[in-house]
């Protein structure tokens, strides 16, 4: 069979246009449960009053090929520059999960490395996930990538943090779709709160 010939079901998927319609309009529904995701986390006390200056506007964008898949981000709130970061990230992986992850590096970590250290507890209890590679801009939740921080050593996580950034992570079905706004707000809040109040 040669390359370019199409099997028995992707020649089903290319005849029906009804397909890529409803893949449209999901993905601008996706859009749409961002941007209420946005609101409802700017009208969270929390949230809204986290100390984050000069921070850029919300911003939903999207992708095809995450691992050859379609995505959607919202970062809200965000600060990126090139060695400085902190950024609440919603991430919708076609066919994969949500996710919830905050980002802190540079200069927008060092102030909150002791309050991670003394949290390892904390965060494990509420099923927090730390990146543990080098490379920031993975989302998958694959071992090489994210691992629990229940799972880890104090060692260990005293390394991670350590690190230039860190990445904490929650990971969701797509079927808590009509719950991921509440999920999400529940899971940011807290943390935000945590790492404004300083260690105890």
């Amino acid at each position: 069979m040669n390359q370019y010939q199409l099997d028995s079901k992707e020649l089903s998927i290319v005849t029906d246009a009804d397909w890529l319609l409803h893949k449209n309009r999901i993905i601008e529904k996706v859009f749409q449960l961002f941007g209420a995701l946005q609101l409802a986390m700017a009208a969270d006390r929390v949230i809204s009053a986290f100390p984050v200056e000069g921070a850029f506007s919300p911003k939903i964008s999207k992708g095809e090929n995450y691992q050859g898949l379609p995505y959607v981000i919202l970062d809200y709130p965000r600060l990126f520059s090139r060695d400085n970061i902190f950024a609440c990230r919603t991430f919708f992986w076609w066919g994969r999960f949500f996710s919830t992850t905050v980002h802190l590096g540079g200069e927008y970590l060092v102030p909150h490395r002791a309050t991670l250290l003394a949290s390892q507890a904390l965060l494990a209890a509420e099923h927090w996930s730390v990146c543990i590679q080098d490379d920031p801009w993975q989302h998958h939740f694959e071992a090489n990538n994210f691992l629990p921080i229940t799972s880890l050593s104090p060692e260990h996580w005293e390394s991670i943090v350590q690190k230039s950034f860190v990445k904490l992570a929650k990971r969701y079905e797509l079927q808590d779709w009509e719950k991921i706004i509440d999920k999400a707000v529940a899971a940011y809040a807290p943390l935000l709160e945590l790492l404004n109040r300083g260690p105890v």
